[in-house]
């Protein structure tokens, strides 16, 4: 189990996100969620909520990359 832990908790966090980043996507071409949000506001012409909403996307998506990053360097 020691061998695989670090791999395994790195492919977790890689799928969430990965799913985060799905699920603007999906949202965007209705299927809720942040991205029906992001296309809603496109379609208001807000664009500071628009530019708010891509970047709050893009620091989840970083704190969960440097969080994967900081446990992989724990646990070796």
């Amino acid at each position: 189990m020691p061998q695989v832990l670090p791999h395994y908790i790195s492919y977790s966090l890689y799928v969430l996100e990965i799913n985060v980043r799905a699920s603007v996507v999906l949202g965007f071409v209705g299927a809720g969620g942040v991205g029906l949000i992001l296309n809603q506001q496109l379609n208001f012409f807000n664009y500071g909520n628009v530019s708010l909403i891509i970047i709050m996307t893009f620091v989840v998506v970083t704190l969960i990359d440097m969080v994967s990053i900081r446990l992989r360097e724990r646990i070796v």
